[in-house]
């Protein structure tokens, strides 16, 4: 239990995470948090919580102050090929059919947001590998967001735990998949296959930045914001897709108890989303 993080100190602190973020952390979490801010007023000698919080309101001018709260409150749990149906529908339908409706001249261009450790980016790619014809034709662009810096950086360094692979399958794993004692090391081959970012979902600039997308997956976020917040980033994805554009979410997230403006389409027993 922290000495200097009271629970008051966890509700100011979460109202301005949840402003900068839509990220709201519920009371179990006063724990973790609890145990980060005492170990960072210890090792940045911060004589209090109050110091701490007007250096992050008004003294953290390159935003790093608060990048190293949001990643220390971020969850991570991710593994490749997870839903792996959402991968294949997009490789055997939705790509063929983008391609064919597309001027020849404009890139296809995906987004996973968010990203985490890359896991989900590189799926994607690894799917799209398999659609060899397509791809001698089109060029298509990756582009991997999370507002957690940490994550980012492994997902360029590609390098993966046994779990994370744990259900692709053996022969893919051997070709794309150098192992490196207890870990597998994604191929050099595609590590320049994705455009890794930090940014915040929640940030309309830094959205608006990244351009227009014909397919977004954003699979199991939206469940941990608040109505107000789900209904906001549902619609700066509907502002960021082309027309006729697809968004997957999670088994667990529906669409229209969110927003209104998409049409659900069944695919192949899968449900996907599209502007």
């Amino acid at each position: 239990m922290s000495h200097s993080f009271s629970e008051e100190n966890f509700e100011k602190l979460n109202e301005f995470i949840y402003r900068k973020s839509a990220i709201y952390l519920e009371k179990k979490h006063y724990n973790k948090l609890a145990v980060f801010i005492d170990k960072y007023l210890l090792d940045n000698s911060i004589e209090s919580f109050t110091s701490y919080f007007f250096k992050l309101r008004f003294d953290d001018k390159d935003g790093s102050l608060f990048q190293k709260l949001v990643n220390a409150i971020t969850i991570n749990d991710t593994y490749f090929y997870r839903e792996n149906e959402h991968f294949e529908l997009l490789r055997d339908a939705i790509i063929p059919e983008l391609h064919k409706n597309t001027p020849a001249n404009r890139p296809l261009r995906i987004l996973s947001a968010p990203c985490s450790s890359g896991e989900e980016a590189y799926s994607i790619v690894l799917h799209l590998l398999e659609e060899a014809e397509i791809l001698k034709k089109r060029t298509i662009e990756i582009v991997g967001i999370d507002i957690n810096s940490q994550m980012i950086e492994k997902a360029k360094k590609a390098e993966y735990t046994k779990r994370s692979v744990h259900v692709m399958p053996e022969d893919m794993l051997h070709r794309w998949f150098e192992k490196k004692e207890s870990n597998y090391v994604l191929s050099s081959r595609l590590y320049t296959s994705v455009d890794f970012q930090v940014a915040n979902v929640y940030d309309k600039n830094q959205m608006r930045q990244l351009g227009k997308f014909d397919v977004i997956f954003s699979r199991n976020m939206l469940i941990y914001f608040n109505e107000a917040s789900r209904k906001e980033v549902a619609m700066t994805f509907y502002d960021m897709l082309h027309d006729n554009g697809y968004i997957f979410l999670g088994h667990a997230e529906h669409m229209k108890r969110i927003v209104s403006v998409f049409k659900t389409k069944k695919i192949d027993q899968v449900l996907v989303y599209q502007k």
